[in-house]
């Protein structure tokens, strides 16, 4: 796997993979990131790809990196209501 091309948008550094005629792109921002993955012969090259990300696929991104940092932050809080509530023990 090798990096074909890198840049920033909008404070996400994007990053584009190229492995056996296959692309990923990886979005990341702050301690989180993004996998998007395309079969053979989606993706034509980096350029091509690179015309693709138009605004509405960066705000859908946006949408999913707010749910990660919500889910992230319940997680820390421990908001669980999974968790069964166990009496102290003294």
């Amino acid at each position: 796997m090798r990096i074909t091309d890198e840049w920033n948008h909008d404070g996400y550094k994007v990053t584009v993979f190229h492995m056996n005629n296959r692309y990923s792109i990886k979005l990341e921002k702050d301690l989180l990131e993004q996998t998007y993955k395309f079969r053979e012969g989606q993706i034509e090259n980096s350029n091509h790809l690179k015309t693709l990300l138009n605004d509405a696929f960066y705000e859908e991104v946006t949408v999913g990196f707010k749910k990660m940092i919500d889910s992230r932050a319940q997680l820390l809080r421990g908001d669980n209501q999974d968790d069964p509530q166990f009496p102290s023990i003294i």
